[in-house]
């Protein structure tokens, strides 16, 4: 008895050993993490789900709804393309992220009325919160 179970705790031991020696295959480019659901959709389908969501939750009207999601898809391209010219210095490129912003910002009040933009800017400060660890717990939204 005693030398079956020595046998098999060295069979265990040999194969946990080998499952951890594995290779994995070289990967051409770094893995970025995406949060949230569908993070490897093209700009033009994120923009488009992104002024729909807005529609539902902020009542757009069809012709806001396209700005905004036009608005949405130049934002993205935009960013995307100031991460990739501040990709060795991130510091470097936050004032003009900041700037890039804060434009984005002021076209989308544009579009949206004072109702539907101070909707919107509680939502943002809802998400912002979301998750942040207040007072030793994690603060987390109550699903209705």
């Amino acid at each position: 008895m005693k030398k079956t179970l020595m046998l098999l705790a060295a069979l265990a031991f040999t194969t946990a050993g080998t499952s951890f020696a594995q290779t994995a295959p070289a990967a051409t480019a770094p893995a970025k993490m995406h949060h949230g659901k569908g993070g490897h959709k093209d700009p033009a389908k994120k923009a488009d789900q992104h002024a729909a969501k807005m529609a539902k939750e902020l009542g757009l009207t069809a012709d806001q709804e396209t700005k905004v999601e036009q608005l949405m898809l130049a934002r993205q391209q935009e960013t995307q393309a100031l991460k990739t010219k501040y990709a060795a210095n991130k510091t470097a490129g936050r004032a003009e992220m900041k700037a890039s912003h804060e434009k984005y910002e002021a076209q989308l009040k544009s579009i949206l009325t004072p109702e539907q933009y101070a909707k919107f800017d509680q939502m943002k400060a809802e998400h912002r919160g979301h998750g942040k660890m207040q007072g030793g717990k994690t603060k987390v939204k109550a699903k209705a």
